[in-house]
């Protein structure tokens, strides 16, 4: 059996720490999920030292009204703090206050009665199916404990449900059964799925966030593609695991004449000209190769188990569409094209580094020598395919 000051105790003293943690870091970080995580875990020690005092003192707007509206309060502030987390992002401030509003009205008159356990825990059911919904539809990084979260607020909302419909037995019913001990299990299962629920949230926002650190560093905020760090990560990773049979290639994209367009329709369009650059090699190259933006106007993209043959055919590929479609920038017709240099690993490829220098030297002689044009190695290679894959 379920010793429940013991409950009583440890989910005060576990929900006031996690609180008090996630309220410092909101000082640090001034991320609003931590400030709202805090605040909910804060309310519901509140909660507790409230309806605690009932053993003690006789004021039942203190123990019962205070108490109700702490309780309330708790899943309301979780629910904000996931909104946070959400990429939509969408505040629910003043749907939040209105309820708490409402709910502080309604409990004014029917609190220290049978009434108000049942109105607030039909609330808390409400609440904790909504904050369900919202973790079920936000991209968490930590699956399992997302998982587990989803599942403590679907069985607190179950549980709050069983205890709303328990009290209102006696109210169509003639039964006498004295429900004073299974309450006191349903209390005792929403302290510990409401602490459970304070665990397991600074997982999940600790994986976003350090998720979200990792994407700032790695990706390219205009094109949304690896940046030169992220590159390399990936590349050198895949370096180590090349062999004769699995060659890597890497082709250097360069947007030819792309001051012109910065010089005469500005900077905003040569960044609109470079996100469409972007999103032509992101189409051809979503499912087969790890694509970059290494500099200004310049990018890079590796293709693992590519031969040198199969790696230019692509890049002439992508120059023919960038060429043969025009960029239209507010009415503006811009004729954009590229010129690349294509390298494979082979065995005087000593590192990824010297891959890429290969690749952009080649770049530099088409660049040098016409532009519009794919230059790759013309001496021998292991890796070109005996038969061309394209003309």
């Amino acid at each position: 059996m379920l010793h429940l000051p013991t409950v009583i105790s440890l989910s005060f003293i576990l929900n006031l720490i996690i609180g008090l943690y996630f309220i410092s870091i909101y000082k640090y970080k001034k991320q609003a999920s931590f400030l709202y995580f805090g605040l909910a875990c804060s309310t519901f020690t509140l909660a507790i030292v409230c309806a605690s005092l009932r053993v003690l003192l006789n004021w039942p707007f203190i123990t019962h009204y205070f108490a109700s509206l702490f309780i309330i309060a708790c899943p309301l502030f979780l629910i904000m703090g996931l909104k946070a987390l959400s990429p939509l992002n969408k505040s629910i401030y003043k749907q939040v206050s209105c309820l708490l509003i409402v709910a502080s009205v309604f409990l004014l008159v029917v609190y220290n009665t049978a009434a108000e356990q049942i109105l607030v825990s039909l609330i808390l059911a409400g609440l904790f199916l909504y904050a369900s919904h919202i973790v079920l539809n936000t991209r968490f990084i930590a699956k399992i404990q997302q998982r587990m979260l989803l599942l403590c607020l679907l069985l607190h909302a179950i549980v709050m449900l069983i205890q709303g419909a328990l009290l209102l037995l006696p109210f169509f019913t003639e039964l006498s059964f004295n429900f004073a001990s299974v309450l006191q299990i349903t209390l005792a299962v929403h302290l510990i799925l409401a602490t459970s629920a304070a665990l397991l949230l600074p997982f999940l926002v600790f994986a976003n966030t350090e998720h979200t650190l990792n994407t700032l560093a790695n990706r390219d905020p205009l094109t949304q593609l690896l940046n030169k760090r992220g590159l390399n990560a990936v590349a050198n990773t895949l370096f180590s695991k090349i062999s004769t049979e699995q060659p890597l290639s890497i082709i250097m994209v360069d947007i030819d004449f792309f001051k012109r367009v910065n010089d005469e329709y500005g900077h905003d369009a040569g960044d609109e000209a470079i996100k469409w650059v972007a999103q032509h090699i992101a189409a051809l190259f979503s499912k087969s190769a790890v694509t970059s933006r290494v500099g200004g106007e310049e990018f890079a993209i590796l293709l693992n188990h590519f031969t040198l043959n199969e790696a230019q055919c692509a890049a002439n590929t992508l120059r023919k569409n960038i060429k043969n479609k025009p960029f239209s920038y507010y009415g503006n017709t811009i004729y954009l094209r590229i010129s690349a240099g294509v390298a494979c690993s082979d065995s005087q490829t000593n590192s990824f580094k010297s891959l890429l220098s290969a690749a952009d030297k080649r770049l530099y002689i088409a660049k040098t020598t016409g532009r519009d044009k794919v230059i790759c190695k013309s001496a021998q290679n292991p890796f070109i395919s005996k038969k061309p894959v394209c003309t």
